[in-house]
Formats: structure tokens, C-alpha cells, sequence
């Protein structure tokens, strides 16, 4: 059996991993081989390989579907072997190369159904993946922000349902984000980036950019209701277990978790972490946010304290929905039978609004 840490890791993070692809048979076999943190990012990044191959074997069969499946999940396996463990920075960068890499050769394969775009940022480029749903012209957008150590590749796994409510779905890197994380730190502006996603989307003649709304979980759920503060062109947010502010994620934070959030935040260490951090706040930015806000809490997330919904919702200016789970973990993965409809009928309701 694994240490204790490897154990509460494992029961934090197993829903987000199931959520997103990764195969319970997988889960099992590699925490086998896992006895401390340390083998983490190793025994993880075998098993990538393992479906990676079998993308090759599909694709040399000349099944292009089963070769992009595999490929993406083989994407996923290799996040999770890097996404909170930097113990060995080179194997971090590897498992972050490796997500990028395969889910890209999976792209030409998917049929135009995931585009993958570059949109200009300040004097750099961000990246995101693009899906439309299927005959509707000009659909309205829906970003889907990542958190802290998740990425728009396992964030895109979620499109099915806002494609099939006519919504398109583009989820993003930001500064520090996924592939951006290899070369450039979080920030609390969000309102940047998503001011640039939605320039971009402007540039479209196939999406409605005038109708655009934020999904964010996790530090996401930070970042969209902070981005909807200041970008008017927001016309609905969603955020799920974010935090208010920093400081008020509590001082139990797991050793992973606090050493990616140094690494993320470009720190030299914890000391200027906190710094760094305590710029993540919606205490001056919530007041400004008059768009439509859900907002989707769990009293048993042991990473962001439900609380934090409750100062979100008191503080926010325009009409709020607030949903507390009394048995929700951290972004209520293991009830998405209970949240995830919220979110589409939310976004749905608020994106299709004045539409015939």
C-alpha cells in the first residue's frame, strides 16, 4: 500500500480523475507500484507510455478514432504524473511536454471536432481548444478556465453537454496554466487573458462573441468571477470551490499542493509564495461583478473551505445562485450527477437568453 500521502491524494484527486477519462483500472495498478510520493510522477508516466503505444498500434491500423483516444488519454495520464509533483523538476517538465505533445498528435485525427488556436497576449501567445457544436451557426462560447494544476487538455474532456445545449466551448492555458506553466507564472488579473480570448473570439465570423460566459473550479473558480469583475463582455460566470481569498483556503494545505502553488507562482519559496498569493483576493474585485453568478460549493473539500462561496455570494453586485453540497468534495467531483446540470442549464439559460 502506498504512504499516507500518497493515500490522501489519491482520495482527494481519484473523482477529478475519473471525471476526466482516466480508468479506475489504471488508478489501481499504478498506486500498487507507488510506495512513497516520490514514485509518483514515474509510475504514472508508464502507464502514459502504455496507451500512447496503443495510439500508435490504432493509428497503424488505420482506426483514427481509437488512435485519438488513446493518445488523449495517454494526454491526461502524463498531466496527472506532473500536475502537483515537482520533487524532480525534470520529470515535471517531462510529464508536462509529454501532455502537450500527444494531445496534439491526437487533433488531426478528432475530424475538426477540437481546434487547437494561438491568440495574441500582451507579448506572448496563449493557447486554448476549440469545439463547436454541430449545426448551429454562430453559437454562443463558453471558456472553460483551469485551476491551479489542471490544464485545458482535461478540461476540454467536459464539452459534451455544453456542445449538445448549442454551446461552443473554448478552454483556455492562462499565464501559468498548463503548456503556459512552462513558461510563464499565475497572475491575479485574469481579467487579461480572458480580455484576449475573447479578442480573439471577436476575430470569428462562426462564434457569437457577444455571448460568452466563464467556467472555473478550483483556483478557476477564482479566476472566472475575478475576470467577470472587470470584462463587460461576460454575460455569465460559473464558479465552483474557489477560493475568496487566499488566505482563506486555511493552513492545512497538503505538502504537494504547497509546493505547486511556489512553483506556479514563480516563487523562491514559501515566504514569497504567501506574498505573491495574497494578490489572489475578490475582496475590491466582487462588487463589480453585475453578470449572472453561480456559485457551487462542498462542506467536504479538505483544499478550499466552503465559506469561501458565502463571502463570494455576499460580496458579488448582480443576481447570484448559490449551491452549498453537504456532501461535495474539493469542486464536488464525486456528485457531478448533482452540479454539472446546474452549470449547463445556468450557462445555457443565460447564453441562449434573447435568442429565438
Amino acid at each position: 500500500m502506498p504512504d499516507a500521502l500518497v493515500e490522501k491524494i489519491l482520495h482527494v484527486w481519484t473523482p477529478r480523475f475519473l471525471r476526466v477519462g482516466i480508468l479506475m483500472e489504471d488508478i489501481t495498478e499504478i498506486a500498487s507500484r507507488i510506495d512513497t510520493w516520490d514514485d509518483w510522477a514515474s509510475a504514472w508516466i508508464a502507464t502514459a507510455e502504455v496507451h500512447e503505444e496503443l495510439g500508435e498500434k490504432w493509428l497503424q491500423q488505420g482506426d483514427e478514432l481509437a488512435a485519438a483516444e488513446a493518445l488523449q488519454r495517454a494526454s491526461l495520464y502524463f498531466h496527472v504524473s506532473a500536475f502537483v509533483y515537482f520533487r524532480d523538476q525534470a520529470l515535471h517538465e517531462h510529464g508536462y511536454r509529454k501532455m502537450v505533445e500527444t494531445y496534439d498528435r491526437s487533433l488531426p485525427l478528432t475530424r475538426g471536432a477540437i481546434e487547437k488556436v494561438r491568440f495574441p497576449f500582451e507579448d506572448i501567445e496563449l493557447v486554448g481548444l476549440l469545439s463547436k457544436p454541430a449545426g448551429v451557426a454562430r453559437p454562443p462560447v463558453v471558456i472553460l478556465i483551469p485551476g491551479l494544476d489542471s490544464s485545458k487538455e482535461g478540461r476540454h474532456s467536459g464539452r459534451a453537454a455544453f456542445l449538445a445545449r448549442g454551446m461552443a466551448v473554448f478552454s483556455i492555458d492562462g499565464p501559468g496554466q498548463g503548456e503556459m506553466s512552462l513558461t510563464t507564472h499565475i497572475r491575479p488579473d485574469y481579467e487579461a487573458p480572458i480580455g484576449a480570448a475573447i479578442d480573439y473570439l471577436e476575430t470569428r465570423d462562426d462564434l457569437d462573441a457577444s455571448r460568452v460566459g466563464l467556467l472555473g473550479s478550483s483556483l478557476g473558480g477564482y479566476y472566472a468571477p475575478r475576470a467577470a469583475a472587470y470584462e463587460p463582455r461576460v454575460k455569465a460566470c460559473v464558479a465552483v470551490s474557489g477560493p475568496f481569498r487566499w488566505d482563506s483556503r486555511g493552513k492545512e494545505m497538503m505538502p504537494v499542493t504547497r509546493e505547486a502553488y511556489v512553483n506556479y507562482l514563480g516563487a523562491a519559496d514559501d515566504a514569497e509564495a504567501e506574498v505573491l498569493a495574497s494578490r489572489l483576493t475578490l475582496e475590491e474585485a466582487a462588487p463589480h461583478i453585475t453578470c449572472p453568478l453561480l456559485i457551487i460549493a462542498g462542506k467536504q473539500d479538505p483544499l478550499v473551505g466552503w465559506e469561501n462561496a458565502q463571502l463570494l455570494r455576499d460580496a458579488a453586485a448582480g443576481p447570484t445562485e448559490l449551491h452549498v453540497f453537504d456532501e461535495g468534495n474539493h469542486s464536488c467531483q464525486n456528485i457531478p450527477h448533482k452540479v454539472m446540470p446546474l452549470q449547463y442549464i445556468f450557462l445555457a439559460r443565460h447564453l441562449h437568453e434573447g435568442t429565438s
